[in-house]
């Protein structure tokens, strides 16, 4: 599981900023529609990988900021 807290955290990291309440905010505003709002409940890490699969992010950033918040790492080509 990966809870909310640690997904604004990943959000932050993707966004290069020091303010993850406000990060979250801009992802959820531009992403929510398509994926879903993250940041708010603790979700599976696959699910939440899913998610984040198909955003604009890369997938090597995105798996980056995934293992330095939580300490796993997840294969997002594999999902």
């Amino acid at each position: 599981m990966i809870s909310g807290e640690q997904q604004r955290l990943v959000i932050e990291k993707l966004y290069r900023s020091t303010d993850s309440i406000t990060s979250t905010k801009k992802f959820n505003e531009k992403y929510a529609d398509s994926i879903g709002p993250v940041g708010k409940f603790s979700m599976k890490m696959t699910d939440f990988a899913r998610k984040m699969k198909e955003t604009d992010f890369s997938s090597i950033r995105v798996e980056r900021a995934m293992r330095e918040v939580t300490g796993r790492s997840v294969d997002l080509e594999m999902l």
